[in-house]
Formats: structure tokens, C-alpha cells, sequence
């Protein structure tokens, strides 16, 4: 048995790095192959933000999440056809997973909406960082279920976000006491938007960590993706503008691409770096993409983020300290 995110569940014959075989690899084998797929992870992480923006920047939103999901879909699917092809007995037990891909599915699909939102409009530097709070409901979540008791390690984690999050607000002319109004926060463009995003994946994590032991990752993130571009098409059409997606696409080809690309699999390498490493490990270790994200932030937007890696740097501890406490 193998703990994952404080609940105990079957450990079957880990798959290989897409899912294809069953066989056991050795110790060192195993944490090599997750240490790469954490490594691509952290890296996927880091371009996604900012070029998620590009995307959305002055465009319609729900057709810039359309066209990256679609990406996203695209690039998965011939991975998952050869994958099929080669081993039909890939989908043996589905009916053990789909349900879970289904129903994070429709979660992603409103935090990702509210993502590619706040990102649009918001400064790549000041919201990368926020994603650390989805930390903070995944434990809000496991002490309400009774997975997790406070205790004060993961409480001085919570707290180190919040703070972090308050400097990394801060700007010339701002006051102490307007720092310290939560409104104040929500009211930066994206905030809101981001906070949504991180709730939903908190949620949404939840979900997955049951079928991530049973479930062939690039199937699982195919299916778990669908539902969002699904929506988008359905959303535009019914609103007669569903003509933006294809003009959005052609518009800003190659900025979709490395998105969508960075960001699908940087998801697939987390459900692969979950059969050999526990999410107290894999999530905190994954937030050092933020500083990547910061500094592209900067070159490709022109932001001022010099004074935003220290408090990063307090959010991303902070995070640590809630997920390992």
C-alpha cells in the first residue's frame, strides 16, 4: 500500500512514461524517470503562463481557451492513437477512471476559463505566484474531510503565503493598511480570476489523485481536457462568434502551439511523476516553475518583477510547508 495525499490506496505495476507497459523497474530506475518527468514539468510550467497571455491578450477569452485546449487535445490525441494501436489493452478498466477524467474534466473547465481570463488581463509576475493557493484549499479540503489535522507547520504555511501574496501586491504609493484589505487584492486585474483557477484545481486534484495509480496518463489528460473545448465551441456557437476560434488560431499560431504544447504535457509529466513520487513531493517541487514564469514575464511584457521574486520566493516556502506539514 502507498500513501498519496494522506489516503491510502492499491499500488498496481506502474506504467511506463506513456502508459504503455506494466512491468516493475528498478528503485533507481523509477525515481529517475519521475525526476525527469518533474524536471519537464516544472520547465512546461514555466513557459505556459506567459504564453498564455500572448494568447488571450486583447482577444476574447473563452476562444483563447478554446484554441489552447484544442492544441492541447490535438497533440494528445495521435500520442493516445499509438498508444491504443499498440496496446488495445490500454482502456482495460476504464470504467475504474473515466468517471473521475470526466468529472475533473468539468471542473477544469470553469478554472480554466477563469484562468486564461486572469491571465489575459492580468501581469504574468504578479499572478504565476497565486497559483500557491490552491495549496491552501487542497488542506482546507483534507482537514474538512478529516484526511489532515491543523497543525502548526501547514498553519505558518498558510501564513507565509498570505504574506507573500500581500508584498508581491505591493507598489509605490500603495499604503500598509491597503495591503492588508482583501479587496484591495481582488481587486488587481486576474486576481479573481486566478483564484478561481486555483480552487478549481485544488478541487480537481482531489479527483485525480484517485484514478492517478489506474488511469494511462495521456488518455486520462485527453479525456479530462475535452469538456473545456467542448464548452468553448458550444458557448461561441450559440452566441454566434464562434467564427473567433478558427481567426484567433490563424492569428496566433505559433503562440498557441508552445502553449498548449508546455502546458498539456507539463499535466501529463505530473500524472506521470504521481507513480513515483507523492504529491507532498511533486507540488511543492513543481512551484519553482513560478520564477521561470516571472522572468518571462519581464522579457516578453516588459513587467517590473525584480521585487517580485522575494516575496515568490516566501509563497512557493509557503506552499512547501503546507503541503509537507
Amino acid at each position: 500500500m502507498k500513501r498519496l495525499a494522506g489516503r491510502p490506496v492499491a499500488r498496481r505495476a506502474p506504467l511506463d512514461t506513456f502508459g504503455v507497459s506494466n512491468h516493475n523497474p528498478p528503485v533507481l530506475e523509477s525515481f529517475a524517470a519521475g525526476a525527469v518527468a518533474l524536471a519537464l514539468r516544472i520547465f512546461g510550467l514555466g513557459i505556459e503562463r506567459p504564453y498564455v497571455k500572448a494568447l488571450g491578450v486583447a482577444r476574447d477569452s473563452i476562444a483563447a481557451t478554446t484554441v489552447y485546449f484544442g492544441f492541447g487535445v490535438i497533440f494528445l490525441l495521435p500520442v493516445a492513437i499509438i498508444q491504443f494501436a499498440a496496446n488495445p489493452a490500454i482502456f482495460d478498466g476504464a470504467e475504474k477512471w473515466l468517471g473521475a477524467a470526466l468529472i475533473s474534466g468539468v471542473i477544469y473547465t470553469i478554472a480554466f476559463h477563469a484562468y486564461v481570463y486572469g491571465m489575459s488581463i492580468g501581469e504574468v509576475s504578479f499572478l504565476s505566484p497565486l497559483y500557491a493557493s490552491m495549496f491552501v484549499f487542497l488542506y482546507a479540503m483534507d482537514v474538512t474531510i478529516g484526511e489532515a489535522n491543523l497543525a502548526p507547520v501547514p498553519v505558518a504555511g498558510i501564513l507565509a503565503v498570505a504574506l507573500g501574496i500581500i508584498f508581491i501586491s505591493a507598489a509605490p504609493g500603495v499604503k500598509p493598511v491597503e495591503l492588508l484589505n482583501p479587496l484591495f487584492f481582488l481587486k488587481k486585474p486576474g486576481a479573481a480570476g486566478m483564484l478561481v483557477y486555483s480552487f478549481g484545481l485544488a478541487l480537481g486534484r482531489m479527483v485525480d489523485k484517485s484514478a492517478a495509480d489506474i488511469a494511462p496518463p495521456v488518455m486520462y489528460a485527453l479525456i479530462d481536457n475535452l469538456p473545456c473545448v467542448i464548452f468553448g465551441i458550444v458557448f461561441l456557437a450559440l452566441r454566434g462568434r464562434l467564427v473567433k476560434i478558427p481567426l484567433l488560431a490563424k492569428e496566433r499560431t505559433g503562440v498557441a502551439i508552445i502553449g498548449a504544447f508546455a502546458g498539456m504535457y507539463a499535466y501529463v509529466f505530473m500524472l506521470v511523476a504521481l507513480r513515483h513520487f507523492n504529491p507532498s513531493v511533486i507540488e511543492p517541487v513543481s512551484q519553482l516553475s513560478v520564477f521561470i514564469a516571472i522572468w518571462l514575464g519581464g522579457r516578453m511584457f516588459g513587467e517590473r518583477v525584480k521585487a517580485r521574486y522575494l516575496p515568490a520566493a516566501l509563497v512557493v516556502a509557503g506552499a512547501a510547508m503546507v503541503t509537507w506539514g
